[in-house]
């Protein structure tokens, strides 16, 4: 078999396995070694006959998320009398993702979940040509503020404008006064974030006395970076290294220097189960590590006790960080469907259409409606009834950008060494915009 038709293989058996025991309806089926390949994969998992939607993702966790939002709603009837083809991919670098995109988009697929902000701004352009509206759970970068997107780009999740600050805060409430940024090169996330802590760490009486950019996808042989860090004499670094995998090897090539300092860590990484199990000995970590991010959810939401209920009954595992605004993101996604269809009178509406009405499900006023019920949500806009959705991540609504703003939960994230696990037990709650 050629190099081309080994991926083409493997990309169709990762589309068919992408619902496995979900039954959420992901295109595709059960062939053999002998059933001839599809020209196109990812086109042969659309279905002509249901409502098409799609998510490139980062994480299996978040297409776990994806695919248990889309059992549900086909469970409570589907959408515009359809079923809820949900496929659900995920990428394994930016360049995958922006394949995998720019397919899904070509194919016809009217909206799309993708996860973080280089990969949904390398997909933009695609988008604004064809009207796709883009909803993403992991896309912090203020850029997706300002940018000309023709209102198309809608975050389930806080920009750095308003994270970065809490980062910020605790790092100085720990004690430290001498900050390095150590992030990847060329990365929207690490210059966001590096932009906005320092002036915030200055504010509060901080100082950034370096910025060390690594190049993006060095997994190993951190040791001239690392140097570069060392060499400022910090008492915390920010390590804000996208993938969560590799911020975990920068600490594990750190041991070495014996830092006694605090590694603070973003969202990326802080609550992330896949950076706590890739190092190689937590109680070596001499100051620590802590972080904070708003990707996880209020705990005590009823909505957030469903969806954990849920996902800890279909998979067997608690729910990660950035799951909770992803299985949110589905559940808007099939109530602006449902809106959009009725409204202009189509089973099949565009993206356009849909990108109309995702305001419309999500702001007030409407009747307030929650995905533990998501069959009478959808029945009261059968009903010309307006409905106003409050998720499992929490009760918000979207601005003329496309940001969140409301009572958006933080939570604190410490690391416990001796447990191998994040102390998530603290949370703050930060009304936005600021």
């Amino acid at each position: 078999m050629n190099t081309v038709s080994r991926r083409r293989r493997a990309l169709l058996l990762l589309l068919a396995g992408a619902g496995a025991g979900v039954g959420a309806g992901c295109g595709g089926g059960g062939g053999d070694a002998a059933t001839p390949l599809p020209a196109n994969p990812l086109q042969a998992m659309l279905d002509p006959n249901a409502i098409n939607i799609a998510s490139v993702g980062w994480r299996t966790s978040t297409r776990d998320a994806f695919l248990l939002a889309a059992k549900q709603i086909n469970d409570a009837g589907g959408v515009l009398g359809k079923r809820l083809n949900a496929i659900a991919l995920v990428a394994r670098d930016n360049a995958e993702a922006q394949d995998m995109g720019a397919q899904l988009i070509a194919a016809g697929v009217p909206i799309l979940n993708v996860s973080t902000s280089t990969r949904v701004l390398n997909l933009l352009p695609l988008a604004i040509a064809k009207g796709v509206p883009i909803l993403t759970e992991s896309s912090s970068s203020p850029a997706l503020t300002s940018i000309a997107d023709a209102d198309l780009v809608f975050r389930v999740g806080v920009s750095d404008v308003d994270a970065t600050p809490v980062l910020a805060k605790l790092a100085f409430d720990a004690g430290k006064r001498r900050a390095v940024v150590l992030v990847n090169q060329g990365d929207a996330f690490g210059a966001g974030l590096n932009s906005l802590f320092t002036p915030a760490f200055q504010a509060l009486g901080g100082q950034v006395v370096a910025t060390v950019a690594v190049p993006f996808g060095l997994k190993s042989g951190f040791a001239p970076y690392l140097q570069q860090v060392f060499d400022a004499k910090p008492d915390v670094v920010l390590n804000g290294i996208l993938a969560a995998d590799i911020s975990a090897n920068v600490l594990n090539e750190a041991l070495p220097y014996q830092y006694a300092g605090l590694w603070l860590l973003p969202g990326t990484a802080a609550g992330n189960q896949t950076f706590i199990d890739n190092l190689a000995d937590p109680r070596q970590i001499a100051g620590g590590a802590a972080g904070s991010a708003a990707t996880i959810g209020l705990y005590g939401n009823a909505s957030h006790q469903f969806f954990r209920r849920s996902y800890l009954a279909q998979y067997g595992a608690e729910p990660q960080d950035f799951t909770a605004p992803t299985y949110d993101i589905v559940m808007l996604m099939a109530l602006a469907i449902e809106r959009a269809g009725l409204l202009n009178g189509s089973k099949n509406p565009s993206g356009p259409m849909i990108r109309d009405s995702l305001r419309q499900v999500m702001n007030a006023p409407g009747q307030k409606v929650r995905p533990e019920d998501i069959a009478a949500a959808l029945d009261l806009l059968r009903r010309g009834g307006d409905v106003a959705y409050a998720g499992a991540y929490a009760d918000i609504e979207w601005d003329e950008h496309g940001d969140i703003v409301g009572q958006v939960p933080f939570t604190v994230f410490r690391l416990d060494a001796a447990a191998r696990l994040w102390d998530a037990s603290r949370q703050i709650v930060i009304g936005l915009p600021r």
